[in-house]
Parts: C-alpha cells; structure tokens; sequence
C-alpha cells in the first residue's frame, strides 16, 4: 500500500509535469513539441502514463469493488421469476411473463350468439386476430371491489391481458395493471392450506409486493378450467 509520503510525491509530480508547464498545456516553449507536435506523442508523457496505470488501487477503491463483486455473485445464485402484475376485482394477482403475449387498451368484446356461459365475455379483437375473452372475476370467483392500491400505483387503470397457455391464445379483462416485477425463488411463498383446498383460487403460491399480498396464478390450474368454459 502506498504511503501518504507517496502519494503527496505522486499528486505533486502530476501537477508539476513538464506538459503543464512547458507542453500544450503550459507555455508552449518545449523544443520537442516541433516534433512530437503534441506531449501526447512524447515519450515523457507515455512513461507518466504507464506510471499512473500501474499504481496500486486505493483500498477503498478494492473493498467496495470486492463488495459488488460478491453481491452480484449471490445475485447469479438466487432464482428468480418475472411476473405481471394486475389487479382483479380486489385481488392482485401475477402471471408468468413466458405467458403473457402483451397488455393492450380495453377492446369491445363481441358476445358469441347462444353461449350464456358468463365465465365467456365473447370476443375481442387484438391487431386483427379474435381472441376469447374470459372474466376472471367469474372464473376465479373473485367479487368486485377496488383492493388497496400497491405503493405507487396509479388510478384504476382497464387493461386487456393477452396470454397463451396450452397453444391457445386468451384473452382477460383487468381492472389495472402494475407491471412485471422480478421475485427472487425464496420470496415465493406456499399458499395456506384452507386456499389449496378451495374451489375458486388457481393460485401456486404467494409473494408480498409494495405492501400488498399477490397471488400467482397456476397455468396448470388455468388450463383446464379455461378449456371447460369453451367446449
């Protein structure tokens, strides 16, 4: 490690060299700027500079270094899973990315002749292909309401959700969308027990988000429950 002796020896040094008093940036009256045309192209410079290369890092310099190192490291270790985030009714719940196509602008939802099934809204149309349009609110049992509102979440915000599962595409009107957040593997929690045996949740577990308690929906759960609503 170096001294304070050195490095004062140093700091003196570099405001005392020769290109800040006789070099382009001092006067200007060293006889080798003729050739060298500039102190950059001088060898006096280029020794200085392999000099400042080669110095020994500053230990504050080497701890915190040593500090990111070692948090992105434990950061590379811990899964972690990307959902979207949106709110029906008043549950918030989460979707694996991987399913979600993309979140559009509400659409008009054209009701099919004869199904009465309220589970089926009908049909929307999202950049020119049909897609059925399920309620999650019926489907998951979910009554209506506002739930509180995540931690820097906007007003109620309509949404239509496009996702595939099963090679089928679906669509899912939400009541308000909060993005797709990142949640590490040990953040996940299991669902109680009462939950696992009711009827109305497709839901694989739980994370805490911004104060408010999400529910990750099952595709597992999701898919056959949406295939008996079509046939």
């Amino acid at each position: 490690m170096r001294t304070d002796l050195e490095e004062s020896r140093e700091s003196n040094s570099a405001a005392d060299a020769c290109w800040n008093r006789i070099g382009v940036h001092g006067d200007r009256s060293c006889d080798k700027l003729t050739q060298a045309v500039h102190c950059r192209n001088c060898p006096a410079f280029s020794r200085s500079s392999q000099q400042l290369l080669e110095r020994e890092a500053p230990q504050e310099y080497i701890d915190d270094l040593t500090r990111q190192l070692a948090e992105s490291e434990q950061d590379a270790l811990e899964e972690t899973r990307s959902f979207l985030v949106f709110r029906v009714g008043d549950e918030w719940l989460a979707l694996d990315v991987h399913c979600v196509v993309e979140v559009v602008e509400p659409r008009i939802i054209h009701r099919i002749p004869h199904r009465t099934d309220r589970r089926l809204q009908g049909v929307a149309n999202v950049r020119g292909e049909l897609h059925l349009c399920i309620s999650l609110h019926e489907l998951l049992g979910i009554e209506g309401g506002t739930a509180t509102a995540l931690a820097s979440s906007t007003a109620s915000n309509p949404r239509l959700v496009v996702a595939q599962l099963s090679q089928q595409r679906w669509a899912f009107s939400v009541d308000e969308v909060d993005g797709i957040h990142r949640i590490t593997q040990s953040a996940l929690e299991n669902l109680p027990h009462t939950v696992e045996k009711s009827g109305k949740y497709f839901s694989e577990s739980l994370f805490q988000l911004k104060g408010a308690r999400v529910a990750v929906l099952s595709e597992m759960r999701l898919i056959p429950a949406l295939e008996r609503v079509v046939r």
